[in-house]
């Protein structure tokens, strides 16, 4: 039989789970909020400008990311595209373009 503590600690830690849960849904939300958001300026050309970074076939890869996800999602996201990438940051007083020319992971030197 669980004592009271025990039980307090369980449903304590599903509280803990259900509240990240909900967090990690509105992050997700709020990502695809935002690469809609961005797919959308891109569509009507108002990044042209912006988009500064191409690669070696002439494609400006972009990469919408949210300024609350760790910089590890960044990193992979870069990687992801080759290296170079439009990167549009979402932060709270708005939209950060940065121009990632080359990344180059740890090789060993």
């Amino acid at each position: 039989m669980m004592s009271e503590e025990d039980k307090l600690s369980e449903k304590v830690a599903e509280a803990v789970e259900v509240a990240a849960n909900e967090a990690a849904k509105r992050e997700i939300d709020e990502l695809t909020e935002f690469e809609g958001a961005v797919d959308e300026m891109l569509a009507s050309g108002y990044l042209d400008d912006t988009l500064r970074v191409i690669d070696a076939d002439g494609v400006a890869q972009v990469l919408p990311v949210l300024d609350s996800e760790p910089i590890a999602h960044l990193i992979e996201g870069v990687e992801a595209v080759g290296g170079r990438a439009n990167v549009f940051v979402h932060t709270g007083q708005g939209v950060v373009a940065l121009s990632v020319l080359e990344y180059k992971p740890d090789d060993g030197e």
